[in-house]
């Protein structure tokens, strides 16, 4: 990447010759919908992205960014809108509907360089913050999320998808400084089996498998502990793998 790591910018030139930047014309923002079905496998009517969604995100303070390769084609993608919370602490954030990544580039850092794209361009509406989702149960996306970008896991929803076992956490990324800069890191979670708790102080650690759990009833009691710690105040700060087939969250008091 030819940018300095953490720095804020609105478009990024990657080592592999990807340009990570805002999309702009319908042909790229077609790309951008193809991609996104064929990513998480959509194909119902209710599951459908257009252009003409796209571009009115960009015409309203909305984000849609994406890798872009030399041909043109785009290889991964995300978007987004400005929010505002209201109340004592009211604000503005940006949140990040989705972010998908071709599979031939995973794991190769593009979907942090999506986020800080479309952080700065976030800022442009005055947001200094982005909020986005992610299943509880994933722990790749959960150490993406916590530890790679630095984001703090702040809400629970269950069936937040309308549908049972949808449940889902809200992350929230505060711009302080350096779009992308991972928290401090705290000392190393305790190995657990799964499901196993484990509490020192206000500090609470859960062992979860490395890869989404198949059986209903472990990944329905999984759902269960992580929202009762939610209910009881703490926040997600990290998850991180242990061992090949175990990950530990780590829960904090705020």
């Amino acid at each position: 990447m030819s940018n300095a790591p953490n720095t804020p910018a609105e478009q990024l030139t990657l080592s592999s010759g990807l340009i990570v930047r805002e999309l702009a014309n319908y042909g790229e923002l077609k790309q951008a919908c193809q991609l996104y079905r064929g990513v998480f496998g959509y194909t119902g009517e209710d599951e459908s992205l257009n252009p003409r969604m796209l571009s009115s995100l960009l015409t309203h303070s909305g984000s849609v960014v994406g890798a872009v390769d030399t041909s043109g084609t785009v290889l991964a993608f995300a978007y987004g809108w400005t929010a505002v919370e209201g109340g004592d602490d009211a604000h503005t954030y940006h949140f990040s509907q989705a972010a998908v990544v071709s599979s031939t580039l995973q794991g190769q850092g593009v979907g942090r360089s999506l986020k800080r794209v479309q952080a700065s361009l976030a800022t442009r509406s005055g947001a200094q913050r982005m909020r986005w989702t992610y299943d509880p149960l994933l722990a790749r996306n959960a150490h993406f999320n916590l530890d790679v970008l630095g984001a703090q896991g702040r809400w629970y929803t269950p069936d937040a998808q309308g549908l049972p076992g949808t449940d889902r956490i809200t992350v929230e990324w505060r711009f302080t400084g350096h779009q992308g800069e991972p928290a401090a890191g705290g000392s190393a979670p305790p190995p657990l089996g799964v499901a196993e708790l484990h509490t020192e102080g206000s500090t609470t650690y859960l062992g979860l498998p490395a890869a989404k759990p198949v059986d209903p009833d472990l990944a329905a009691g999984l759902r269960h502990t992580i929202r009762g710690l939610f209910e009881q105040g703490f926040a997600a700060a990290s998850c991180t793998r242990t061992d090949p087939h175990t990950a530990v969250y780590t829960f904090t008091k705020d």
